[in-house]
């Protein structure tokens, strides 16, 4: 049976993996209800009829949103410094540091990397906790995602 964990506290990711003491950043994958709560914060649906037809109409504040997306995703960072400055890692620099396109660029693919992987071991732990002796599937062991 997989060992599945529900605290989330982030991966650390080095600026230069041939040198960790030069820092890095901490990082954690959005959760499911992480996006729905910065959906219900940033989405603003309004029932709309013109001309018979109804539909919704979505307005999104997609600043807050981005805000809100990366201070969650950024847990936190060593030795990382703006302009000759080091920054502490607090909201109002996260909006900071991702206005620099190199560190954007290092947040990105580390968590495509942790996406990847995290993807990676959930497919493993469902094919080892999905089949029985005989190679058959069962249901009744299969975690639900």
């Amino acid at each position: 049976m997989p060992n599945f964990k529900s605290e989330n506290p982030g991966t650390w990711f080095p600026y230069n993996p041939d040198d960790e003491s030069q820092g890095g950043v901490c990082l954690r994958e959005l959760s499911t209800d992480e996006y729905a709560k910065i959906e219900r914060l940033t989405v603003k649906v309004k029932r709309k009829v013109i001309r018979g037809v109804s539909f919704d109409d979505r307005k999104v504040d997609e600043k807050l949103a981005s805000k809100l997306r990366w201070d969650f995703c950024i847990v936190d960072w060593s030795k990382t410094n703006l302009d000759g400055q080091e920054m502490e890692c607090n909201t109002e620099n996260k909006i900071k540091m991702m206005k620099v396109i190199d560190f954007v660029k290092h947040v990105v693919d580390s968590l495509n990397e942790l996406v990847d992987t995290n993807k990676s071991l959930e497919e493993t732990q469902l094919k080892n906790s999905g089949s029985s002796s005989n190679g058959n599937h069962d249901q009744s062991t299969a975690p639900i995602v």
